[in-house]
């Protein structure tokens, strides 16, 4: 499978839980390569993708802070609203769910993250629309 691991860490939205993770991130050495946070009322849910996702995982349950790692999709598309429309499109037409994407710059180019409801039926799909799937993260 052509996908990438990603940290999904739940936080208590009071102030200095987002703290806690970083600084237990950086007495590792652990870099972060992509982040996006989403929130509620009470909660929120950090996701990293990071130099070391197990490394991470572990070392965030180790400190008492709810993380679990899940497969997404790391698609590298041009940065303009047309790339962005074809691969979500793509997804789409064919029935597969987005449950929530995310962006970052590489290389002059976008990266979405996108975490789908059908694993292997998005990425037949991706692959036979020619968008190209960054691989390399563990």
């Amino acid at each position: 499978m052509n996908t990438i691991k990603q940290l999904s860490i739940f936080l208590e939205n009071r102030l200095g839980t987002l703290q806690k993770v970083l600084e237990a991130l950086q007495q590792q050495n652990i870099e972060i390569q992509a982040v996006s946070v989403a929130d509620t009322s009470d909660y929120g849910i950090l996701r990293l993708i990071t130099s070391d996702q197990f490394k991470a995982e572990q070392l965030l349950k180790h400190n008492g802070i709810l993380a679990n790692i899940n497969e997404v999709f790391a698609i590298k598309i041009d940065s303009n609203t047309g790339a962005f429309s074809k691969a979500v499109n793509c997804l789409t037409e064919k029935g597969i769910e987005i449950k929530y994407l995310y962006t970052f710059s590489l290389q002059n180019k976008l990266v979405l993250i996108v975490r789908v409801d059908k694993l292997e039926a998005a990425e037949a799909v991706l692959t036979a629309s020619g968008l190209e799937l960054v691989k390399g993260w563990e």
